[in-house]
């Protein structure tokens, strides 16, 4: 290599072997501020060598995976480092290392290690076989004060075996044991690999030798094999051992030279006594002792017992299935054990036999439904009996015994017949008697599975409803329960009511039942009153608890909702608003609430006949509300829509109508014919055309017969009535008129209609019609809030006469339209569920409809329009 110019000359120029550079000098490498020490992980400033080639240079250079594990260049016991402020080279004591009077520093070439007299880049380092280190192309001797500069590591090797791969052979078979050797070090060796056969006892029993050559970084794989004996079926593991004494051991599996057997899983399932039962055995020859085919005995046993014995032709290493049978019988029901024998090696596999012990087994009753007797009166519990496993009926009708016990006293025993898949329905009764309230304890026993269960008996003492539960609840508020207790019993008494609850309702497999509250009551005979019991729920009892309320001789059972103490946003009052204005649109409105104790935010959705059609975030605090709203385009179609607005929470669906009016849920046609104001009215006709479809209407079967001279009397009838109505309307004080007064009368009430229709103003129109006849323009609608199904009885009145009076039973949410509100001076509405007079309001004139409204703090009777 000629020498480069390393400082500013004059331009550059040729001369035999040196190369002069015209320019500044290559720059210096230096990254790391530290004096004569490397402070790195990776060596970047400290001199190595590298498995790629022969080059010494610095770690920050090299390829980190090319590293020995020790790669350090030394001199005298220090390490060769950069010194970052010359950026020469120099040992850990800081003495520079030198070729002659040249210095070794840092360039920006490869390899970075470069030798120069300030000037030129005389040459660059290698490192030789001996571990010195070198100039490439003077073959100069590097050196740092008196201290040859060497790697150390250079003959180091570290052979490390890991056995890869064994076979499990029989006696007189191959053995094969594969071992890879690896050596992450830079030196090269050649080593004799030793490899242990031990037993249980960890006796060796067999050594076996071979050898390996590798270089540094180096791999290879050597394999042993040993040709076993009758006997090495007692070795268990084997172990390899480097001259270097490094080693490695796994487990090892020599066969005896027998015969395995095995039930297999393809044999005869569930057969019927009397049946043939097939089983099949895969049968395994290990091992070559003794060689070549060979007659091995096979025994086949039922429950122990000897069935047959068949010799099996196998050579070495051979594999086949042989199928053996048994004729089964009654005895051997409900199963069998199937046995198989080879020597010293067997196998053995249980199957059903369906006898009659199976088919008895196979029966189960369960109770399905019961009445709720009184004292002394007859409990009767409706049963299902019936095979439980459909794989295990008899092709016959059988007969079963069935035993009926109330509270561990025998009832009744019962003879039942089951033929095939039927399930037969049966009561038992029992008659019960004073003490049995509130519950007894019933039981079927069958041959098979019975059931239990614990039927209500009403008492003759204190007996208990629930009128209310203020859930849900969260977790931590109070729980009250309303409950009206009443003493049915024949005298005076006093009894301790308490309240239980069960948080375990949920989980059908959980009982956890606790009495939370308790009142002494004391009642006369027929007496009744009304206590309150509470119980602050806790995070145990979400989602749901189960409230009892138990006197002596009765109990109530309610369900109430307990949520988390967390956020919980419910929807209400959902609405939506239709306008045609100039564009068809649709306004849907609902109001959140946050029931919930803690403060939050969520997502609310509105769907639209379930599509998506508008998302909202809303953020509330506990007990908070918002009303949040969007209008969308209407759907292009007139007709009801099912509204829904959904949180994390909760749901709430609603019917909102897109050009009919939603009354009861129902739809009512708002625009008296086609949403299209350009498209001709239903009731119009083309006169150039006749649609036999559109102008026919087809008679309901049932009036087909009705002769038309009834109907023409009817209407008649009907148009008098009329003419009638609207005469007296006009003037009741000189009823009847003279008749020449009549034409005049008729004609002032048809212009007032007249107008009302030319003025399109329905709802007044409706007000004139219902005037004809006596009735308000007004009507009573009510509605129930309530969060349950709730009955309730409305009356209106007109001074002493009872214009209607009805009992209605409303869903929560449902709205109900009575009637029309009588065309009066005064009039009376009440209800209530006994006494209708507590709840009544009196209303003047015809001012609009009336709305009953059920509220959980009562009832609320106002003007709704």
């Amino acid at each position: 290599m000629g020498a480069i110019n390393v400082a500013n000359g004059p331009t550059a120029e040729t001369s035999g072997s040196t190369t002069t550079l015209d320019g500044p000098p290559p720059s210096i490498l230096s990254t790391v501020t530290q004096q004569c020490t490397d402070s790195s992980d990776d060596y970047s400033n400290t001199v190595v060598v590298t498995f790629d080639d022969e080059y010494v240079i610095t770690g920050s250079s090299a390829d980190v995976e090319s590293l020995p594990p020790d790669p350090v260049v030394s001199a005298g016991g220090d390490a060769l480092v950069v010194d970052l402020e010359s950026g020469t080279v120099v040992t850990e004591s800081c003495e520079p290392v030198m070729v002659g009077d040249n210095e070794v520093r840092v360039a920006e070439n490869d390899p970075d290690l470069v030798v120069t007299d300030g000037v030129y880049l005389n040459d660059t380092l290698e490192l030789t076989n001996d571990g010195t280190v070198q100039t490439v192309n003077g073959g100069s001797t590097v050196e740092a004060g008196n201290d040859v500069v060497e790697y150390t590591e250079h003959d180091t090797v570290d052979f490390q075996p890991n056995i890869t791969e064994t076979n499990s052979p029989g006696e007189g078979e191959t053995l094969s044991i594969t071992v890879e050797v690896t050596n992450p070090h830079y030196g090269s060796d050649d080593q004799e690999l030793e490899l242990f056969l031990r037993d249980g006892n960890d006796e060796i029993k067999e050594t076996l030798t071979d050898s390996i050559s590798l270089d540094g970084d180096d791999s290879g794989t050597v394999t042993f094999e040993y040709e076993t004996e009758e006997g090495d079926d007692i070795i268990e593991s084997a172990r390899v051992r480097t001259e270097d004494g490094s080693t490695d051991t796994t487990d090892i599996t020599v066969n005896e030279a027998s015969v395995d057997v095995e039930i297999t899983d393809d044999w005869t399932r569930f057969p019927a006594a009397g049946d043939e039962l097939e089983v099949p055995v895969e049968i395994t020859r290990h091992g070559n002792i003794p060689d070549g085919e060979q007659d091995y005995i096979i025994d086949f046993l039922i429950d122990d017992s000897h069935v047959t014995t068949r010799p099996v032709a196998l050579s070495p290493g051979e594999q086949t299935v042989e199928t053996f049978t048994y004729q089964t019988d009654e005895n051997d029901s409900p199963s069998v054990d199937a046995t198989v024998k080879s020597g010293y090696n067997s196998h053995t596999a249980s199957v059903d036999v369906i006898g009659q012990a199976t088919h008895e087994e196979n029966v189960q009753a369960t109770f399905v439904d019961q009445n709720n007797p009184d004292e002394g009166e007859t409990l009767e519990l409706i049963a299902e009996i019936e095979y439980d496993r459909s794989d295990r009926i008899p092709d016959e009708p059988q007969e079963y015994p069935i035993q009926f016990y109330v509270d561990g006293d025998h009832i009744e025993n019962r003879t039942v017949e089951l033929d095939g898949a039927e399930t037969l329905t049966e009561t038992f009764s029992y008659e019960t008697k004073q003490g049995d309230a509130p519950r007894v304890d019933a039981e079927l026993i069958t041959p098979g599975s019975g059931d239990t269960d614990e039927p209500r008996i009403t008492g003759s003492g204190f007996e208990v409803t629930i009128e209310e539960v203020n859930d849900p609840v969260n977790a931590s508020e109070k729980l009250v329960t309303t409950v009206v207790i009443e003493n049915t019993g024949e005298i005076a008494g006093q009894q301790e009511v308490r309240l239980r609850t069960d948080s375990g309702i949920s989980d059908s497999d959980r009982t956890l039942r606790h009495i939370r509250d308790r009142e002494n009551v004391s009642l006369d005979v027929g007496e009744r009153t009304t206590e309150q019991f509470f119980y602050r729920p806790s995070e145990t009892d979400v989602p749901m608890i189960e409230v009892a309320i138990l006197s002596n001789n009765d109990e109530a059972l309610a369900n109430a909702t307990v949520r988390s103490k967390s956020t919980h946003y419910e929807p209400q009052n959902l609405t939506g608003d239709y306008t045609n204005d100039t564009d068809r649109e649709l306004t849907l409105t609902a109001e959140i609430n946050n029931t919930g104790t803690e403060p939050g935010d969520q997502y609310v959705e509105f769907m639209l006949d379930d599509e998506l059609v508008y998302v909202d975030r809303v953020t509330l605090g506990p007990w908070e509300s918002t009303t949040v709203s969007t209008t969308i385009d209407a759907p292009e179609e007139i007709g009801a829509y099912d509204f829904a607005v959904e949180t994390d929470n909760a749901t709430t669906a609603s019917t909102v109508g897109v050009g009919v009016e939603i009354i009861d849920d129902e739809p009512v046609d708002e625009s008296g014919g086609s949403d299209d104001p350009d498209e001709p009215s239903s009731n119009q006709s083309d006169s150039g055309s006749t649609n036999e479809s559109d102008s026919t209407t087809e008679t309901p079967e049932e009036e087909a017969g009705l002769p038309w001279f009834l109907i023409l009397l009817g209407l008649l009838g009907v148009l008098v009535s009329s003419l009638t109505l609207l005469v007296y309307r006009n003037d009741p004080e000189n009823f009847p008129p003279e008749p020449a007064a009549v034409p005049d009368a008729l004609e002032e009430e048809f212009t007032k209609i007249g107008n009302q229709i030319r003025a399109t103003n329905l709802s007044m129109l409706v007000a004139t019609v219902k005037g004809l006849v006596g009735l308000g323009a007004g009507t009573l609608v009510v509605q129930n809030k309530l969060p349950r199904a709730a009955t309730v009885r409305v009356r209106c009145q007109a001074g002493e006469e009872t214009v209607f009076l009805q009992d209605l039973e409303l869903q929560p949410e449902e709205r109900r339209t009575l009637a029309s509100l009588p065309d009066v001076e005064q009039f009376r509405v009440g209800a209530g569920v006994d006494d209708i007079t507590s709840h009544e309001e009196v209303f003047e004139g015809d001012n609009g409809d009336v709305g009953v409204v059920l509220r959980a703090e009562g009832l609320v009777i106002s003007n709704v329009s």
